[in-house]
């Protein structure tokens, strides 16, 4: 689908606006322009909906682009000078006047900013725009640009079908009503008096094509479908051209070639392009789009098509290789014949022929999509293959380029300006390949462009952090209370859309964001309202707000989260999905009441786009291949074990990602519902309607299911079918909280599921903590104290020949010395002494003990583990363990 450029869309709108198009008939304009390419205004012209007299007008009134008459206009020689025919032809612009250094330029397509652009780099003037229509253009080019060797267009002949009305009228078609209201369309629009007669429904197809053919004086033929398709027939017009020009190969006779037309008008264009004699006869369109269609079903994906719809090929020289190939007897291959005229490169056609592999979706978005590489190997292959750096995120960024690069353009393009050197700017981006991006931005800031590789996440930090709103939150808190004077509470901010107040509001949420911030706490106080935030795992104060606008901005919360605002004496929780600029993020809402007002909590959700590969979850090498082994089991029940935030969802989703394929149908029931993931049954948890855990694994049952997930076991009842289950051939991954994982044994037991039950089913139980990380920016070796080691059970001797580290803290951190976290794990799986134990009703600490001595290693000999690779400090392992 082509892509609508900036001025194919401010033309679109505003004739939408004003009422010279309807939707439909736009729509019709786009979907043809992304089959045929081409500028919107050609094609609105070329199906008959506007005129290119009513086009031009219409810029003129609404964008105050002049349109100049080239054919009654002196040209200033000087003019001319400034601008090289070549360019001239190729931006479709000629110069008229000069005055000073300002350079009057009349353009074919006076909406593309990047052609008067490029014009001012040439000229070295200040370029003003005007508008020309294509026949004038195409005279004064060749007239005054003699060295491109053009042959001035003939003069146009009135339109063919000008008296269709009369001569509908006449025959009894229309009524007089009905063609006043379409000759009054026609002085709005300038479109063909025919095509609005059909729109309107005065006409139908048949109709129209008949009163056409009569005045053209050619054939009519109300039917195409006795047409022998083959692919000689179609080799006679380019599928594009067939779509411009309404017209389609219809026969082949002895002498030529029948072609069937919906505009007579286009006769003399397929004459000029069609090689072989041809004769013409007019057809309902529906007749020609049909035959259209049948004749070229399978040439959407052809080598030449996909080369012309990217940019790499012209129709001209198309139509020059399809004739070569045709006296070649097609002998040798398409792609061959371009590399031999020069058209294409020889990576060009290898382009086209991956791209033509791999229409239904781009083969890496695939192999992302089903797990098979991660978005950061992707890049970093990309920019292997490329051979451009690859960026992360404490990437250092120059402030000198940040100011060189409109955010606009930044947000446009998602890339990322880092340096400045010389007059080079290097620019992170996803895909280096996108060459509208770089040739925008080179124009943009005058600099060549140097290419970088980020992840698209690394590249929305960035932006996001760099290029950041300068509101200043104390004079936004000031104007909330000036807004709401003396009301403590707002019963309703629609009129407070652009107001300070929701600046507030949107500006926490965005800055905690961009901060990889998981909870905003807004508590109100006596004498001010406290904004602190998660990092990391910590409770931080964030800022703070006059106490007087706690109301209002509670309220604005609850609004958000489509709460009751008048109910300020009970709990509410609720959820909303935040958008602001490129920024899209889902919040889960909760408010309390206390002393002081009403408490409201903002947890932000991540998106299941960032929900991590098993790869990227933190299992030491020790315990990944176990971990893979047990969840890939066909039936049976998979436990992971924390207290709350120690990322037992983001686990859990990262084993469905990984075993949730097309075959296996995957069932969740949660409480609640914080991540959807595409092609898996997610149900959520609702104990007022009576859908409670028990119920909804009941009903999961009876669902042929091959994986369920239950979000948390909680009761008895829960437990005892989510074992059923297991047993009776079901995968089951369930959440539970216990403090190891040989504890979630003695759990399942005291909620009275059965020894000989839980030796059967249990797969195996994984308990896991989340540990900060050491901030990279900002770390230095250390040697810990002697208590630290001494409470972890270390000796000194034990840190031989590994280099701990730390964080002294800096910007980067929040002067914590940490950043982000780290997942550490307890892999405790069922091998038959494991089950012999379980159904002799041994205790949780005789099944650690067990596990211990058959390798498994404890929460704390794993966070010792990444403690000595560098990811974390003793501290925190012991902080976050126990014995």
């Amino acid at each position: 689908m082509a892509v609508l450029s900036i001025g194919d869309k401010r033309l679109g709108a505003m004739l939408l606006e004003r009422g010279f198009i309807s939707d439909e008939g736009l729509q019709r304009a786009i979907a043809r322009q992304a089959e045929t390419g081409g500028r919107l205004s050609e094609v609105l012209i070329n199906l008959g909906l506007l005129s290119e007299q009513r086009i031009a007008r219409a810029i003129e009134e609404a964008m105050g682009v002049p349109l100049v008459h080239l054919t009654r206009t002196p040209t200033d020689p000087q003019a001319l000078a400034k601008v090289p025919a070549a360019l001239a032809l190729e931006l479709r612009a000629l110069p008229f006047a000069l005055q000073g250094t300002r350079l009057r330029v009349a353009f074919e397509d006076p909406l593309d900013a990047l052609a008067a652009e490029e014009l001012e780099d040439v000229s070295g003037c200040i370029v003003e725009v005007f508008q020309a229509l294509g026949s004038e253009l195409t005279w004064a080019l060749a007239t005054h640009y003699p060295e491109l060797g053009l042959t001035p267009p003939a003069e146009l002949n009135p339109a063919l079908g000008s008296r269709v009305g009369e001569l509908a009228l006449t025959l009894g078609l229309i009524t007089r009503e009905q063609l006043e209201a379409a000759l009054a369309q026609q002085a709005r629009t300038g479109g063909l008096l025919g095509s609005i007669l059909q729109e309107q429904g005065a006409l139908s197809d048949v109709q129209l094509a008949e009163l056409l053919a009569q005045q053209a004086d050619l054939p009519f033929t109300a039917d195409l479908r006795g047409a022998r398709i083959s692919e000689r027939l179609a080799s006679h017009l380019l599928r594009v051209d067939a779509l411009q020009y309404r017209a389609v190969p219809y026969q082949e006779e002895a002498d030529g070639l029948v072609v069937a037309l919906a505009d007579p008008r286009r006769a003399d264009d397929l004459r000029e392009i069609i090689r072989t004699p041809v004769r013409f006869v007019v057809a309902p369109e529906s007749q020609v789009q049909a035959l259209t269609d049948a004749l070229y079903e399978h040439d959407k994906g052809r080598l030449g098509e996909t080369l012309l719809q990217a940019g790499k090929l012209r129709r001209e020289q198309l139509r020059e290789a399809l004739y070569e190939q045709q006296k070649r007897g097609r002998v040798r291959p398409l792609g061959d014949i371009l590399v031999d005229l020069g058209f294409v490169s020889r990576e060009d056609v290898q382009w086209a022929l991956a791209e033509q592999r791999t229409r239904g979706g781009r083969l890496e978005d695939t192999l992302v999509q089903a797990g098979r590489i991660s978005p950061e190997m992707l890049s970093r292959s990309l920019a292997l293959q490329l051979g451009y750096a690859f960026v992360e995120e404490n990437v250092q960024v120059d402030a000198a380029a940040v100011a060189l690069v409109p955010e606009g353009a930044v947000r446009r393009y998602n890339v990322m300006p880092l340096r400045v050197e010389g007059n080079t700017l290097t620019l992170a981006m996803k895909d280096p390949r996108h060459v509208f991006a770089i040739d925008d931005i080179r124009l943009l800031t005058g600099k060549e462009i140097r290419p970088a590789v980020a992840t698209e996440e690394t590249l929305i930090k960035l932006i996001n952090r760099h290029y950041k709103s300068n509101e200043n939150m104390e004079e936004l808190a000031k104007a909330v209370l000036e807004e709401i004077g003396d009301q403590d509470e707002i019963e309703d901010d629609s009129h407070l859309d652009d107001t300070a107040l929701v600046k507030v509001v949107n500006n926490i949420i965005r800055e905690a964001v961009f901060n990889d911030i998981s909870d905003i706490h807004i508590e109100p106080y006596p004498d001010k309202v406290l904004v602190r935030v998660r990092k990391d795992g910590a409770l931080r104060e964030y800022m703070s707000l006059p106490r007087g606008v706690a109301g209002a901005v509670a309220a604005r919360i609850k609004i958000m989260g489509r709460l009751n605002i008048a109910e300020r004496r009970l709990p509410q929780d609720g959820r909303v999905r935040f958008k602001d600029k490129n920024l899209e993020v889902d919040l889960r809402l909760s408010t309390l009441p206390t002393v002081y007002g009403e408490k409201v909590v903002m947890r932000l959700l991540k998106r299941a786009s960032a929900i991590p590969d098993i790869e990227q979850l933190g299992f030491a090498d020790y315990n990944f291949e176990r971990f893979t082994d047990t969840i890939q089991k066909p039936y049976g029940i998979f436990l992971i074990t924390g207290p709350t935030g120690s990322g037992k969802s983001f686990t859990t989703f990262s084993i469905l990602k990984r075993i949730a394929t097309p075959d296996v149908n995957v069932t969740t029931v949660e409480d609640p519902v914080e991540y959807e993931i595409p092609g898996i049954n997610q149900t959520q948890v609702n104990v007022k309607a009576g859908l409670t855990f028990a119920s909804a694994l009941r009903a999961f049952l009876r669902q042929d299911p091959d994986v369920i997930m239950i979000g948390e076991i909680r009761d008895t009842e829960t437990a005892k079918i989510a074992v059923e289950a297991a047993l009776t051939g079901h995968l089951v991954i369930a959440t539970l909280h216990t403090n190891d994982a040989t504890g979630a044994v003695t759990r399942l037991a005291e909620m009275g599921v059965e020894p000989f039950n839980i030796s059967a089913s249990l797969l195996g139980v994984l308990a896991q903590r989340l540990v900060r990380k050491v901030c990279a920016a900002c770390r230095v070796a250390y040697t810990p104290d002697v208590d630290t080691l001494r409470r972890l059970g270390l000796a000194p001797e034990a840190l031989q020949g590994a280099t701990l580290y730390r964080g002294v803290g800096c910007t980067q951190c929040g002067g914590s010395g940490y950043n982000g976290r780290h997942a550490i794990h307890e892999l405790f799986t069922v091998d038959a002494a494991a089950q012999r134990a379980i159904v002799q009703g041994r205790s949780s600490s005789e099944l650690k003990e067990l596990a211990v001595a058959a390798g498994m290693k404890t929460l704390r000999d794993d966070g010792v583990f990444k403690a000595l690779a560098g990811i974390t400090t003793l501290e925190e392992v012991l902080a976050r363990t126990t014995d």
